[in-house]
This record gives C-alpha cells, sequence and structure tokens, in this order.
C-alpha cells in the first residue's frame, strides 16, 4: 500500500496517522508504544499517555476519512466534469463545422436555383414566342388559302381571257393552234403556280413554328420539374441549417453548463485538498513523538551481530513475487511525491503470512487505510533496529506480545482497508524508517 492512495478503490482515500507521516517523507508507522514496550519501567506511563494521543489519532483519522472521501469524490466530479467539458466544446466545434457546411450547401443551392429559375423564365419566353410565331403563321397559311381561292373564283366568275382562250386552243386542230394553246397554258399555269408555292411555303413554316412550340413546351416542362425536385432539395438544406443552428446553439449551452460545473468540481477539489493537507499536517505532528518515544524505548534492546544483513529475513509468502516495488510514486489526487514504504506481494486471501525472522508482536489494529495490521519487532541487528509491518490481513494468527519463530504463520493475507484486492503490502522499518525490503530479504 503506498502512504497516499494509488486510485479510488473498494476504500477511500484516507488520512491515518501513517499516511501523514509518508506525505511528509517520513512514513513512521503508528506503533503501540505502551504494548510494544509492555515490559519497560515507564511501561504503564507510556500506555496511558499511548491511548490518550490513539484516541486523538483515532478521531482524526475518522474525520480524514470522510473529508478524504470527499476529496475522493471531488476528484472524481471534477475528472468527469472536465471529460463533459471536452465532450461539449468537441461537440461543439462539430456544430459548428456542420452549421458551416450547410450554410455552405444552402447558398449553392440556392445560387442553383436562381439559375433554375432564370432558365425556366427564359424556356416559357421561347415558348411564348413560339406560340406568337405559330399564331401568325396560322393566319398566314389562312390568308394564303383565302387568296387561292379568291383568285379561282375570280377567273371563274369574270371569264377570264386566258382561261377562254385556253378552252378554245382546247378545240384546235392545227400544230400552229396546238403551240399557242401550250404557251397559253404555260402562261396560266405559271401564275396559279406562285400562289399555289406561296401557300406552301406558308404551311411549311407553320409546321416548323408547330414543332417550335412543342420543342418549347417540352423544355418548359424539363425546366419546371427540375425546379421542382431542386425545390425540395433546397428546403431540405434550409431544414439542415436550421438544425444545425439549433445543434449550435445547444451545444453552447451544454458547453457553458460543463464549463461552470467545471468550476464548481475545481473549487470544491480545492477546498478538500486544503481540508486534507491541514489534518496530515496535525497528525504528522502527533506521530512525530510517537517516533520518538518508540526509538527511545528500541535502545534498551540487546543487540544482535551478524554477517551481512542482505538476505537475514525469509521472504514473508512462500511461492510468491513482488507486484508493486518500494518506491516513490506521484499523487494521483494532490500531485505532489509520496513514498510506497513497502513491497506488495501476490498473496490470495486466506494464504498465511509467516514471520521472516523470530521475533515479538508489538502491535495488531486496523487502520482504514491499511485495514488489520501487525507489526513483528526483530530486535536490534548490528545497532539497528529492525520492525517489520504486515498489512491488509483478513485474520489474525499471532497476537500482541507473543513471541513467534522463524518461518510461523503470523497473520493471513486479505484484502482489508484500502486495497482493491487480496494482497501483502510488507513493510520493514529501520530505527523507525522505511527502506527497501529487497535489501534485507
Amino acid at each position: 500500500m503506498r502512504s497516499f492512495p494509488r486510485t479510488p478503490g473498494r476504500r477511500r482515500l484516507a488520512a491515518t496517522a501513517l499516511a501523514a507521516l509518508t506525505v511528509a517523507g517520513l512514513a513512521v508507522p503508528v506503533l503501540d508504544p505502551a504494548l510494544s514496550w509492555a515490559a519497560s519501567p515507564d511501561g504503564d506511563k507510556l500506555k496511558q499517555k499511548k491511548q490518550q494521543v490513539h484516541q486523538q489519532v483515532q478521531q482524526a483519522d475518522e474525520e480524514a476519512e470522510e473529508s478524504s472521501a470527499q476529496a475522493g469524490a471531488a476528484s472524481k466530479a471534477l475528472a468527469a466534469a472536465n471529460q463533459a467539458l471536452a465532450d461539449a466544446q468537441a461537440k461543439l466545434a462539430t456544430a459548428r463545422t456542420n452549421l458551416a457546411r450547410a450554410e455552405q450547401a444552402l447558398a449553392a443551392a440556392q445560387a442553383e436555383d436562381q439559375r433554375m429559375q432564370a432558365a425556366l423564365a427564359a424556356a416559357q419566353a421561347r415558348l411564348a414566342q413560339a406560340r406568337t410565331d405559330l399564331e401568325n403563321g396560322q393566319k398566314a397559311v389562312d390568308d394564303q388559302k383565302r387568296k387561292v381561292r379568291n383568285s379561282f373564283a375570280d377567273m371563274v366568275e369574270q371569264g377570264d381571257p386566258r382561261l377562254l382562250a385556253f378552252a378554245a386552243l382546247m378545240n384546235a386542230e392545227t400544230p400552229a393552234d396546238i403551240a399557242r394553246q401550250r404557251e397559253l397554258n404555260d402562261t396560266v399555269l405559271s401564275a396559279q403556280s406562285a400562289q399555289y408555292q406561296a401557300l406552301r411555303t406558308s404551311e411549311v413554316l407553320l409546321t416548323v413554328r408547330a414543332k417550335d412550340v412543342k420543342k418549347a413546351t417540352d423544355a418548359v416542362a424539363v425546366q419546371r420539374q427540375q425546379a421542382a425536385d431542386h425545390l425540395v432539395v433546397v428546403q431540405g438544406l434550409e431544414q439542415d441549417a436550421t438544425d444545425a443552428r439549433d445543434a449550435v446553439a445547444a451545444s453552447v449551452a451544454q458547453a457553458a453548463q460543463a464549463q461552470s460545473a467545471a468550476q464548481s468540481a475545481q473549487a470544491a477539489a480545492v477546498r478538500a485538498k486544503r481540508h486534507d493537507l491541514a489534518v496530515l499536517k496535525a497528525l504528522k505532528a502527533q506521530e512525530e513523538k510517537i517516533k520518538q518515544q518508540i526509538l527511545a524505548e528500541a535502545h534498551k534492546d540487546r543487540n544482535r551481530a551478524v554477517g551481512q544483513t542482505d538476505g537475514m529475513f525469509l521472504s514473508p509468502v512462500a511461492n510468491t513475487y513482488v507486484t508493486s516495488s518500494y518506491g516513490w510514486r506521484k499523487h494521483p489526487i494532490y500531485g505532489y511525491w509520496g513514498l510506497h514504504d513497502g513491497d506488495d506481494f501476490h498473496a490470495p486471501c486466506g494464504v498465511p503470512e509467516i514471520a521472516v525472522d523470530s521475533g515479538k508482536v508489538l502491535s495488531e489494529y486496523y487502520s482504514s487505510v491499511w485495514g488489520n495490521r501487525l507489526y513483528l519487532s526483530l530486535g536490534t541487528i548490528n545497532g539497528h533496529n529492525y520492525t517489520v509491518i504486515y498489512n491488509h490481513i483478513s485474520k489474525y494468527r499471532a497476537h500482541v506480545g507473543q513471541i513467534v519463530g522463524r518461518g510461523e504463520t503470523v497473520a493471513y493475507a486479505g484484502t482489508t482497508g484500502w486495497s482493491t484486492g487480496c494482497h501483502l503490502h510488507f513493510t520493514v522499518l529501520k530505527d523507525g524508517n522505511p527502506i527497501d525490503p529487497q535489501t534485507v530479504l
């Protein structure tokens, strides 16, 4: 377990006395001086004082637990608010992009609509002209027909000399008469042919104009249908533009709301942080006094001299491995650096945790951060006091004051306290300060 929260787990962030010291880089455990040094002449006084301080620490721990829960909640709320703000801003940017595209498409469609309306108007003008031309052509044909009819009627009614001469020549019997007959016939046919040719020309022109009218009518129909179809497109784009404007307005409101929520969450996080740091500072002062008392009593231990300290202790769990090693970590909420004051060992729930060396159980108690804890004093070795701490215990096997031998079971692995799963957080203290367990295991 780190001396500060790694991530919000099943337990909330809590500022116990141990956490207070580790935040300051001391990482001094909360020991039980009265029980640890029960054989001391000053044991009774130390026990009484310990109880008083422990009550104060426990009360502060409960308060810190509550405020730290608020800090964790504020941190989560801030992260959620910032994410919501980022999402809202992204949504707003997308909405504005969509609006620009919709307005651009609408402008192009409106320009095309104007062009199509102009084309329709031109087609309608051509149709009107074609109809006028057709009407005039029809009048011309009618006039020409009337002239032809009148010409023949005049010739019949008035006895045209040419027709009379023609009739006389028809009865001629000599070649001279026939020659004159053909000459007269040519004259008459020439005059009539001119009138019929004029009539034919008028009729052909009328047919052309009728085709022009048909063509112009079809063109108008096509232009009108295209304009009607395009009108549907324009109306759809107008609706798209309206929807895009509404989306932009909604996104602006959402972004403003998200920004306000983020600001509120930020303020709450700052307040929670200030409160927690104030509690941790107060606990640090209290635990520093306890540390000095423990160290003063530790000098009374008989010194054991050993050779090399590397490997002088057993592994606290058999057949295991380190999942998170000793070292400094960055606080996930407040950003400062704190000490992960031990090694996390893989230890399924209920696995025995053994004494790494013979020693005496100094204390066993529950911490909101560390859960069930057990302190095992290994005495003074080469002039330095060594104490090991087992954290997150599910069940105790050894108890305060009990002497245990090397390799004996002292507890069973669990996930009590601030823990996301069964494991053993194992701390080694040298003269009251945590060291890397791998230097002695």
